[in-house]
């Protein structure tokens, strides 16, 4: 996630892998189920997509774009 804008009301914009992992967030699934799923469908390492989904979230949640919810 990138701001674009220094305003307060700002742009932001995903990479191709940050919009994939984007679209799997449904609130039914857990972040371990979007990351299995990824790795399974592009064929690469869990521990990366792991850290790179748990980065994502964090811009996500910091910009309220998503929320956490109990299970």
């Amino acid at each position: 996630i990138r701001r674009t804008l220094t305003e307060a009301n700002s742009i932001y914009v995903l990479n191709e892998t940050g919009a994939a992992l984007w679209n799997r967030i449904d609130g039914q699934r857990t972040a371990q189920d979007i990351v299995t799923d990824f790795c399974t469908e592009y064929e690469v390492a869990t521990d990366q997509v792991t850290k790179d989904f748990t980065l994502l979230l964090g811009d996500l949640l910091s910009i309220q774009a998503v929320q956490e919810i109990a299970r």
